[in-house]
């Protein structure tokens, strides 16, 4: 018994002393070589880098749990070379600040061939196409991630820097490659279809803003951008859903009642959020923390209600939400007036301290983390509290946190601002939210209170701790909590 204890006093040496030590030296090193080149990060207590390893790991416990598609099997393999570069980042930027001057080096390059490897040997593809589909990814990412932390500082830390270029780069493969190969018949490519358009619309849009010489800066330039838009978004639907495509999509909405319920539910809550944004902008009263959680609450029962009674529906209105939330904001940075004008107004009612960068990226980062689920769990049925793991985390857990710790909270954790009375009211609401989804019969998960409060328990820990934005981290840590408990299921 005395030797089984020390075995586990020198484990608990190794993990909690010495590796914790080693990672915080890196992170250390990492911010001296970052203000030494002048580069501005995201203000935080660290630089997150523990991040990079959060999207391959929810995709590959999907391997484990699911029987997943050969174009989700390119997705995992292609997170994993996303993975290996990061370390190799990580460890080349603890060095010097070199690599983020460089365009192509060595671990870009070994990093792509570690995930055309996994390509060839686990879903059996051509060598050729193993490379095609992998290296260019692996390369953008690494131009994103460089790009991300070089010309927009103050924006990101390290770690949301790699989970924003991470994301980008995966869902953009993913939804070329399943265009590519869709079939216009089944409801999730034709969901898929609607979705690369709207985005890739919104892209065009923002592009040809980003362009515009000042003196174009106008409204009656505008107009010819958004009519340009509407153009190509014909074209392209024509095209990947037939010459029916708007018709083919009035019904989809507008033919079943369930939709029209939830589409009429939505729109309520919008007008809600648009008339308060609207009415305090107009009093210039700077909003406080637990008022912009409300804005948590609207989103959540815009998603909530989407999950629970058509998931298919919400991930199209959850692409077509994507779209204009970047619009907007593209709107607001582009500085064409008077809409420029009243779209900063709003910002800065509205924006907190974690918003000093060039973009408003807390509330995408809400979005987001809501609808990332839809995206990176593959199997629906059966899957509910992995896809509601963003309402649970930062819709309700957050939320409650933010208010009972601002009202009740006195214990605060070490080195945190955050309570533990906070913390603990995060974990109470969350399990209780599952238990009453249960009681009502909208949520049937075996040994789903146990599973709500282990994941409950995790992120309301990370939530207290963490100096990441809780939008971006907690429901992905959620995400990854619901999985791990997944042999309960």
């Amino acid at each position: 018994m005395g030797d089984n204890n020390k075995v586990l006093n020198y484990l608990h040496d190794i993990i909690y002393r010495k590796i914790h030590r080693l990672i915080k030296i890196l992170d250390i090193q990492i911010t001296s070589n970052l203000n030494e080149a002048g580069i501005e990060t995201r203000p935080a207590k660290t630089n997150g880098l523990w991040c990079c390893a959060l999207l391959p790991a929810i995709l590959l416990m999907n391997i484990f749990q699911y029987n997943v598609s050969p174009v989700h099997k390119l997705i995992i393999y292609v997170s994993v070379g996303q993975f290996f570069y990061c370390l190799l980042f990580i460890l080349f930027m603890s060095v010097s600040c070199l690599i983020l001057q460089e365009q192509i080096y060595g671990g870009c390059i070994a990093s792509s061939l570690c995930s055309a490897l996994l390509v060839y040997l686990f879903i059996s593809q051509d060598l050729t196409l193993s490379l095609i589909s992998t290296v260019p990814s692996i390369c953008l990412f690494s131009l994103l991630l460089r790009y991300s932390l070089t010309k927009f500082p103050k924006t990101f830390t390290i770690g949301e820097a790699m989970i924003v270029t991470q994301s980008i780069v995966l869902f953009g493969l993913a939804t070329i490659v399943q265009v590519i190969a869709h079939d216009p018949r089944d409801e999730i490519n034709f969901v898929n279809a609607i979705v690369f358009t709207i985005l890739t619309t919104v892209a065009l849009i923002v592009t040809a803003l980003y362009m515009l010489k000042e003196k174009h800066r106008n409204l009656s330039t505008l107009a010819y951008i958004v009519g340009f838009a509407i153009v190509f978004t014909l074209l392209v639907l024509h095209f990947l859903l037939g010459a029916s495509c708007m018709l083919r999509i009035l019904n989809y909405v507008f033919m079943d009642h369930n939709r029209i319920n939830l589409l009429s539910f939505w729109l309520f809550l919008v007008l809600i959020a648009a008339l308060v944004v609207v009415l305090r902008t107009s009093l210039a009263v700077k909003a406080s923390t637990v008022t912009r959680k409300s804005f948590h609450i609207l989103a959540s029962c815009v998603f909530l209600s989407g999950i629970l009674y058509d998931v298919e529906f919400m991930r199209l209105a959850a692409g077509g939400g994507l779209g204009l939330l970047v619009l907007v904001e593209a709107l607001r940075k582009s500085r064409i007036e008077p809409i420029s004008s009243a779209l900063q107004s709003a910002f800065n009612v509205y924006s907190d301290e974690k918003d000093v960068g060039s973009f408003a990226m807390t509330p995408m980062y809400l979005y987001a983390g809501l609808a990332c689920p839809l995206v990176l769990v593959p199997v629906y049925k059966g899957s509910e509290l992995e896809l509601l793991s963003g309402v649970l985390s930062i819709g309700v857990g957050d939320t409650a946190a933010s208010w009972f710790g601002s009202r009740y909270g006195f214990n605060t954790w070490p080195d945190s601002s955050r309570t533990m009375e906070g913390t603990t009211f995060n974990i109470l609401s969350q399990v209780i939210t599952v238990y009453v989804l249960q009681m009502f019969d909208l949520v049937r998960a075996k040994h789903g209170l146990v599973r709500a409060s282990i994941a409950a328990l995790v992120s309301g820990l990370v939530e207290a701790q963490t100096g990441q934005v809780d939008n971006l981290i907690l429901p992905l840590v959620s995400l990854l909590s619901f999985q791990a408990t997944c042999f309960l299921r």
